[in-house]
């Protein structure tokens, strides 16, 4: 496995016209770190950290990260995605699958789903923070209709549907299904599920005024494949709103496997894809599947910035 990561990383080698990174002074300094011996002796940190708290957890991700690598190919090649698929599979130990995806649990112990489960207020204001952002940004009023893709906890899709909107909710993982239709009901609230993959917007038959992706565009293994099909089920003057992801450019390549160490414990850890593009890569794969964007950024939290986009007529 090592000799593999080490296979991969060469394969994206580092060029300065792709950006510059500081080299490292010493792995105790910096965090870095270059093998899977040394990430997992650091997942092992991460879970003695989590036995402690959350908040504990989360200062153990901050400890490390893998270096930062570039690529000759074109980004919105075929072979460039390959090579990050390939990154994950190092990292991950496994092929990349839509099952990864899943997170299994029961949803009768969870009458304190995350952010609350965390306990650390500025998680769970954070939430409300990009949530807010998000509903303030809508073009459209309620009883209008919304689907929001990898609903996960249903926080978002609850939001919203207590604002009034006609609120349909998609996730690959039954688990978030039956637990956001549990927390409907409780709440009194007409939430539509549905438990499938992002590729159902190229089969559903239904359009919507809106398009809600929160915390999660970031683990689809085909985003220019997703981008088109949204067409589909967009209304002509619909919007599809993007809210916590990461788009930044300090990402060393257009687009990739993130390499931070909260990134690297969810691919190690869960098999998820951790993605993140910059700003430049994301607004152009926009244009050439169709769409205008226009970023509204917050003054107070990264992940409450809303991306905005709007079919290119």
């Amino acid at each position: 496995m090592k000799d593999r990561l080490k296979s991969l990383m060469n394969r994206f080698a580092h060029r300065e016209e792709v950006v510059t990174v500081p080299e490292p002074v010493g792995k105790e300094e910096t965090g870095m770190i270059f093998t899977i011996e040394e990430l997992d002796r650091k997942m092992a940190e991460c879970h003695a950290a989590a036995a402690i708290s959350d908040a504990a957890m989360r200062r153990a991700f901050t400890t490390f990260r893998m270096a930062p690598t570039g690529t000759d190919l074109d980004p919105f090649g075929k072979e460039y995605a390959k090579q990050q698929m390939a990154l994950y599979e190092g990292i991950a130990g496994k092929p990349y699958r839509l099952q990864n995806e899943a997170y299994p649990h029961d949803i009768a112990q969870l009458d304190k789903p995350f952010p609350y489960s965390t306990g650390a207020p500025e998680v769970i204001g954070g939430q409300y923070l990009a949530i807010g952002s998000l509903i303030r940004r809508l073009h459209v009023s309620a009883p209008a209709r919304i689907v929001e893709f990898g609903a996960g906890w249903g926080n978002m899709a609850l939001a919203l549907a207590q604002s009034g909107y006609e609120v349909t909710a998609v996730d690959i993982e039954k688990g978030f299904t039956d637990l956001i239709r549990r927390r409907a009901t409780q709440m009194d609230l007409p939430v539509q599920t549905i438990n499938a993959d992002f590729m159902w917007a190229e089969t559903a038959a239904e359009r919507f005024d809106a398009v809600v992706f929160f915390e999660c565009f970031h683990h689809c293994a085909d985003h220019p494949r997703l981008l088109r099909a949204l067409h589909r089920i967009v209304r002509p003057e619909g919007r599809v709103y993007f809210v916590g992801e990461p788009i930044e450019d300090r990402l060393p390549v257009p687009w990739g496997v993130r390499l931070d160490g909260e990134s690297l414990w969810a691919i190690r850890q869960h098999g998820w894809l951790e993605l993140g593009f910059q700003e430049t890569y994301f607004r152009e794969i926009l244009r050439r599947t169709g769409w205008n964007v226009v970023r509204y950024a917050s003054t107070e939290y990264a992940a409450a910035h809303v991306w905005v986009a709007t079919a290119i007529r």
